[in-house]
């Protein structure tokens, strides 16, 4: 029944960062995150996509940003901050952050720049599974690993908590999911 629920979760989340992820193709940037527990301080939680992930001109999976996207990006870290974001669970690895090798972040990769513009950021890196020819066994291993991973930092951070990864759909969705539901098993929500 958990595990049933979780995953409908997961596909509701999963629905609203595709709504998004088009949205952000198109141009319209009116919304960058998809708030799965709004309003409650005590567990607000969002998902988002990677900055310029889905941008008209610089997006695509693994595609690299240009030094002259920075100012992009550095708006992207502002708004987060103006959604009142206070942690960020990173499932990025070291492929989706070398997108960015070409800006010059004064605080060093994309995740230490958050640091440095005062967001506090676990670091939960895991390949993409959707892009993974890994045995389905350890692929369900994994997932396991990263959910109670993510619950685990989501527990102990600053709220509100934004999971990022690339599309925010195969890594991002399920943690969240997962900890949507534990919360709602705990009574929380």
């Amino acid at each position: 029944m958990f595990e049933q629920a979780v995953e409908d979760k997961r596909r509701e989340i999963d629905r609203g960062m595709h709504a998004l992820g088009e949205r952000l193709v198109s141009g319209d940037d009116s919304e960058l995150l998809l708030w799965v527990i709004p309003g409650m301080l005590a567990c607000v939680l969002a998902c988002v996509h990677r900055p310029l992930r889905h941008h008209p001109h610089y997006g695509g999976s693994r595609a690299p940003i240009p030094s002259a996207a920075k100012r992009l990006v550095l708006d992207w870290i502002d708004w987060l901050r103006l959604e009142d974001i206070a942690s960020v669970i990173s499932f990025m690895h070291e492929g989706d952050l070398g997108c960015y090798r070409e800006i010059d972040f004064e605080g060093g990769t994309l995740l230490e720049e958050l640091e440095r513009h005062g967001f506090q950021v676990c670091r939960l890196p895991w390949k993409d599974p959707a892009h993974s020819k890994t045995d389905p066994a350890l692929k369900q291993a994994k997932l396991q690993e990263m959910r109670r991973k993510a619950l685990f930092a989501f527990d102990r951070l600053p709220k509100p908590v934004v999971l990022l990864c690339s599309a925010g759909r195969d890594r991002s969705a399920p943690a969240a999911a997962y900890i949507f539901e534990s919360l709602r098993a705990r009574g929380v929500i």
